[in-house]
């Protein structure tokens, strides 16, 4: 895709928005035994931490010509006749919430899968599927790079995460802060965006998106 379609891409996700892994503990103990990282590293930290604070995020989708509005919580989720796992609920309107259980490496397993769209949007669209892919990338301190953008009407870094030629995920942040504000991935002959809008859980959100109260992960 080349830079000029990615903005434009960027630039309607963002027009058309109109609603608002690795623990915390654990990347600290971890990063303490890292090399100083890289800015590259650094933002892909940041923003993992957010995604680690926030369990919700709001999302609009931009998806094989479709925009699409949903919400992914994440959290422990009882199976039937199983205990509970640490998963991600992904709500779509309509239809029930897509359960995507924890994994290693999500975005990158997720493109052996590219018949499911579901899956495509969750690697863009939840907290759950996100923070393990940067602080993955971010300890590996490999196939990360920075650079200034434009996203969510507002000055961007871009953070891109290439596995290989074809498999790559971008994450535009707040320049200030590292916040997330955009994420998209191109997979092979897929690719998706979602406008991210993290969020706290509330009774209010929960029931709009037909998404139970979770409760909090437990601490390590």
């Amino acid at each position: 895709m080349s830079s000029a379609v990615r903005r434009a891409l960027l630039s309607v996700a963002v027009t058309l928005a109109g609603a608002a892994g690795v623990t915390a503990s654990g990347w600290a103990i971890q990063a303490a035994a890292l090399p100083p990282p890289t800015s590259a590293t650094r933002v892909a930290a940041d923003a993992s931490a957010w995604f680690h604070e926030h369990r919700l995020v709001v999302d609009v989708f931009h998806f094989d010509h479709r925009r699409i509005k949903g919400a992914c919580l994440r959290g422990w989720f009882p199976r039937p006749h199983e205990p509970k796992a640490r998963a991600s609920l992904l709500s779509l309107r309509p239809g029930r919430p897509l359960r995507v259980p924890e994994r290693r490496h999500p975005w990158i397993a997720a493109a052996r899968r590219s018949g499911q769209p579901g899956r495509i949007l969750a690697l863009v669209g939840c907290t759950g599927e996100l923070a393990p892919a940067l602080a993955a990338a971010a300890q590996s301190g490999g196939h990360l790079t920075t650079e200034r953008s434009y996203a969510a009407n507002q000055p961007a870094v871009a953070l891109e995460l290439e596995h290989a030629k074809a498999e790559r995920l971008t994450l535009y942040v707040s320049p200030r802060t590292d916040e997330p504000l955009v994420a998209f991935v191109h997979l092979h002959e897929l690719e998706a965006t979602s406008r991210l809008f993290l969020a706290r859980v509330t009774p209010l959100l929960a029931s709009r998106f037909h998404l139970p109260r979770a409760p909090r992960e437990p601490r390590r």
